[in-house]
This record gives C-alpha cells, sequence and structure tokens, in this order.
C-alpha cells in the first residue's frame, strides 16, 4: 500500500526549493561562453565584456525559472502535480522510480543520436558545424545540459509552464475528464519546450524546414517523456531522465566520433 502524498506546505516551502536547483542550472549557463555564431551576428552583444555577455544571455532564463518556480508552487499540487524539492511527494521514493527514470532518459537520448545519423545527409552544413563541438567545449556543454538542461529546463518547462497548463485545462473540462486535461498539459508542455529551443537556434545557424521539424519532433519526444514522468512520479524524476538524455547524447556523440 503506498503512502498517502504530504499534505501541501506553505507556498514558499513550496517554490524556493525549487528554485534553488533551478538556479543552479543557470549558475551553469553562465559559465560557458557565448557562442561564436551568437557573437558574430550580434555585435552589440559582442562588443560587452565577456561577463556582461553571459548576464545578458542568462537574464531571460533567469526570470523564467523565478516566474516557473513560483507559479509551480501555487498550481502543481492543486492537479496532483508532485514534487520531493517541494515537499508535496513522499521523501522515501522507491528505486525503481529512479532507475526507470534515467532509463527512459536514456532511451530518448538514443533514439536524439539515431535520428540524426539517419537524417545526417539531410541536415545542412551549419547544423553539422554547430553540434560537433570542439573536445575542449564538450565538457562544458555536458555539464551546461546536466545542470541547465536537466535542473533549469524542468523548472520551468514542467514545474512552471505544465502545471499552468494542467490548472488552465483542468477548469476547462472539469473534475471528470482529468486525464484529458493532464495527457493534453503533457502535449502542449511538450510542443512549447521544443518550440522553445528555435529562437535560440536561428541565433546560431540558418533555420531550414528540416531543422525546425527536427527540433520540434526531438524535443517534443523527450518533453512527453519528462512530463508523463512528472505526472507519474514527481518532478525530480523529470530531472533524472533529462539529465541522464545528456549523458546519452555526450557518451555516444564521443563514441561515435561527435
Amino acid at each position: 500500500m503506498s503512502r498517502p502524498d504530504p499534505a501541501p506546505s506553505s507556498w514558499s516551502r513550496r517554490a524556493l526549493p525549487v528554485l534553488a536547483v533551478g538556479l543552479l542550472g543557470i549558475i551553469a549557463l553562465m559559465g560557458q561562453a557565448p557562442p561564436a555564431a551568437l557573437l558574430a551576428t550580434a555585435p552589440e552583444l559582442a562588443a560587452l565584456p565577456p561577463w556582461a555577455q553571459r548576464a545578458v544571455l542568462a537574464l531571460n532564463p533567469l526570470l523564467l525559472v523565478m516566474a516557473a518556480s513560483a507559479v509551480g508552487a501555487a498550481l502543481a499540487h492543486r492537479v496532483g502535480l508532485r514534487s520531493l524539492l517541494a515537499g508535496t511527494a513522499p521523501a522515501r521514493q522507491p528505486p525503481r522510480v529512479w532507475t526507470a527514470s534515467v532509463g527512459w532518459g536514456l532511451f530518448v537520448g538514443i533514439a536524439v543520436q539515431v535520428v540524426d545519423r539517419l537524417l545526417s545527409p539531410a541536415w545542412s552544413e551549419g547544423w553539422r558545424a554547430l553540434v560537433q563541438a570542439p573536445p575542449d567545449m564538450a565538457g562544458s556543454r555536458l555539464v551546461v545540459g546536466l545542470l541547465y538542461g536537466g535542473l533549469a529546463e524542468e523548472v520551468i518547462a514542467r514545474w512552471g509552464a505544465m502545471s499552468l497548463l494542467a490548472w488552465t485545462l483542468l477548469r476547462v473540462f472539469g473534475p471528470a475528464h482529468a486525464r484529458l486535461a493532464l495527457g493534453l498539459a503533457v502535449a502542449l508542455s511538450a510542443l512549447v519546450f521544443g518550440a522553445a529551443h528555435l529562437p535560440v537556434l536561428a541565433a546560431q545557424v540558418e533555420l531550414d524546414t528540416m531543422l525546425v521539424a527536427r527540433t520540434l519532433l526531438l524535443n517534443g519526444l523527450g518533453g512527453v517523456v519528462y512530463g508523463w514522468l512528472f505526472c507519474r512520479h514527481h518532478l525530480e524524476a523529470a530531472m533524472a531522465a533529462h539529465a541522464a538524455t545528456h549523458l546519452a547524447l555526450a557518451a555516444l556523440q564521443a563514441g561515435l566520433g561527435g
């Protein structure tokens, strides 16, 4: 028999630990130099000192993490979405939750790499050059993937956006259609998650139809998996899966020569 979920604590108790973890991702993002391709297309940014360049690029993600932490703290528990950090999920979790979450994350990473390899002739030269990070940058890219992707992006996309969508859809459809509301929230937040990668990508490489489709499809696949884990378990399961995806991508890219 499973233990009942803890009673929701105060708003600040639900928001601040999630915010703190999200800030780790922002710090990791600021530790990475802006891409040269981005600086080449943004002379105003390139003219700033290096620390200011990083601060400018981190500002929007920081504001999103702060807003998402607040929104999730207000709404997630109202629609049955839980978090260990927020104190709305049982502190003791079966090991199978973590192994399954990591396994699903590895699956997403492998699927992304397989699709990229199969369709590599269709990708533009600019995209291939962008994803082939020099060896000295591979480590920092992995750190950003683990901390910014695995932590901050999950705070934004799942804790914030998905909780808001689920709460809104539940009010539209009513409690009798809670499964439908949550399913749509998973799908829509995954679409938002995929589309959110396009502006940063467009600043570094010329977008074409194939690249837009690839970004929406593969990031959307990850978003659906992470959202499903959020629904089934808790926010931290989604974080573990997202981090595992970046581990799989880094290992496969290194093993296959980038």
